[in-house]
């Protein structure tokens, strides 16, 4: 809970009041290495903060995986459409190593929102959250895949460390050889 209540903090100070509510309305999950978090066609009711593990969001396409992204420890993930639309996933999301999580249910989260600094909060983190990824996609598609390499190395260095080269060149949009080229050049 204390990882939790750290991330919260990078954005505002709970009461305590507040983070007792947080407590009595939070799971603890546990997935083994593979394990699916959330399936595509099923509808996202959680949002899930990371205490432990590496967790991969991919869909398929014409029969192959694509990864959109790849999440490490202090990350908070779901399928962002699912969660707000109430709509079926079009994603997957899986454990790529023996993951712990902390889980907040969509209801549990709309009643969170009575306490004022926790929709604060909840306010904050979409609006960062919205404002990378816009920043980031809109680089990201006019890199070259060493640059594509070298942003993500500097974003997301755990994704550079422990995830599989597949996965990685997935989400960059390169091929797992040219991938291996331009590691071997670092």
């Amino acid at each position: 809970m204390q990882q939790l209540i750290d991330f919260i903090s990078e954005y505002i100070q709970l009461e305590k009041e507040t983070i007792n509510a947080l407590e009595k309305r939070i799971q603890y999950e546990s997935f083994k290495k593979n394990e699916l978090i959330l399936k595509q066609g099923s509808t996202a009711n959680k949002v899930w903060f990371i205490t432990k593990g590496l967790v991969r969001k991919f869909y398929y396409h014409e029969g192959k995986e694509v990864n959109t992204w790849i999440h490490a420890e202090n990350e908070m993930c779901t399928s962002m459409y699912s969660y707000f639309e109430k709509k079926p996933s079009e994603e997957n999301i899986q454990a790529i190593e023996n993951t712990e999580l902390i889980s907040l249910t969509y209801e549990k989260s709309l009643e969170l929102n009575f306490y004022p600094e926790f929709s604060d909060f909840s306010r904050k983190l979409l609006t960062k959250q919205f404002a990378c990824i816009d920043e980031f996609s809109k680089k990201f598609s006019l890199m070259n895949a060493s640059e594509k390499y070298q942003a993500l190395s500097e974003t997301a260095p755990e994704i550079i460390k422990r995830a599989k080269l597949g996965y990685i060149a997935s989400v960059m949009g390169i091929s797992q050889e040219t991938l291996s080229r331009i590691r071997s050049k670092k």
